[in-house]
């Protein structure tokens, strides 16, 4: 959907002619950057509990500043360049928000990459505390 407010300064097109259920339905299609626009509007304008509810569980940092805005092959991309803490917080924004396969398919592989290149810990070898002699 398209970040540009529209009629009368709406968050999006079409805004004013959807109930609360149609508008917390549909939060997920859209960016961080729009939610806060649909945030701000419901906050003074229409105030509906359901759609505030809804915009608090979707609102949330984007993993990486513009992360909304990248098609699949961005995040990619980005995906070769991310350390461990980057493709985790990738893939829980993901699973959380556009859940697409393709993206998530690809954060798993470069999740094992790395797990790979790291080197595995040992656990320390068993030593008793005390010997005890009966």
């Amino acid at each position: 959907m398209s970040s540009t407010t529209g009629e009368a300064g709406l968050p999006f097109a079409g805004y004013d002619r959807l109930d609360a259920a149609q508008v917390a339905n549909g939060l997920s299609d859209h960016s961080q950057v729009e939610l806060e626009a649909v945030e701000k509007y419901e906050r003074s304008h229409k105030d509906r509990e359901r759609v505030l509810d809804k915009l608090r569980y979707m609102r949330g940092r984007e993993p990486l500043p513009g992360y909304d805005a990248l098609a699949v092959e961005g995040i990619h991309a980005v995906l070769k360049q991310a350390d461990m803490a980057t493709v985790k917080k990738v893939r829980s924004y993901e699973r959380k928000f556009a859940n697409r396969p393709d993206v998530l398919d690809e954060v798993e592989r470069v999740r094992h990459l790395l797990q790979a290149s790291q080197p595995a810990s040992t656990p320390p070898a068993y030593q008793p505390t005390s010997s005890r002699t009966g």
